[in-house]
């Protein structure tokens, strides 16, 4: 087995890229057709987005806390240049995403689908979603039709979600907050941000 050799600086991160590029065999990509090369690379970003993800879901496992997985991540330069968010949306994504297909579902998508505050519809989200090819507005669309914030029925010729009657904003809050109750705190705010602005919508209407 080969040891991969983990880039430790920014220069060290540059030869192992330029490696990477030597051992591309240029002539196979030459007769490649447009649209192959467009699918080689939307497949490789993935590849990337889905091991980096289970690379940092391998090292948290290695430390009893977050708080010194944290420390770890800060003494790795080319890790922590991903800013905290990033990485978590990458393990949710890893974590929920690794032996699924993932064909007609953007990596955008995968992240609304594969956030902890939607654990529990997740699965229903994702049957809807595969091979569809659905727009980040309608995975919304869907994800609040599982939570049962939107009636099935609802109209999805504008991609975008209608907001619930204002006599239902209490019940929704509560079910925000439940759910957001065990998420790290930047995950929480981000969704609490999301909450936010969905209600400053509904006012102006």
């Amino acid at each position: 087995m080969i040891k991969q050799r983990v880039p430790k600086t920014e220069k060290d991160l540059r030869i192992v890229e330029g490696e990477f590029i030597k051992s591309v065999d240029k002539t196979s990509l030459s007769d490649l057709t447009l649209d192959e090369l467009a699918n080689r690379y939307n497949e490789i970003d993935y590849q990337s987005h889905i091991v980096k993800g289970l690379i940092l879901l391998e090292a948290r496992s290695r430390f009893p806390s977050n708080n010194d997985f944290g420390v770890w991540i800060q003494s790795v330069q080319t890790i922590c240049l991903d800013s905290q968010p990033v990485r978590t949306r990458l393990m949710n994504f890893a974590n929920y995403f690794k032996d699924k297909d993932t064909t007609g579902i953007s990596l955008s998508a995968c992240y609304e689908i594969s956030a902890p505050i939607n654990a529990d519809i997740a699965d229903k989200v994702y049957q809807a979603a595969l091979n569809q090819n659905l727009s980040v507005a309608q995975i919304k669309t869907e994800i609040a039709k599982a939570k049962g914030l939107l009636p099935e029925n609802v109209n999805e010729g504008s991609g975008e979600p209608e907001l619930m009657p204002l006599e239902d904003i209490s019940s929704f809050m509560e079910q925000v907050l439940a759910d957001i109750r065990d998420l790290p705190t930047n995950e929480a705010l981000r969704v609490l941000d999301e909450c936010r602005k969905e209600l400053k919508a509904r006012n102006k209407k």
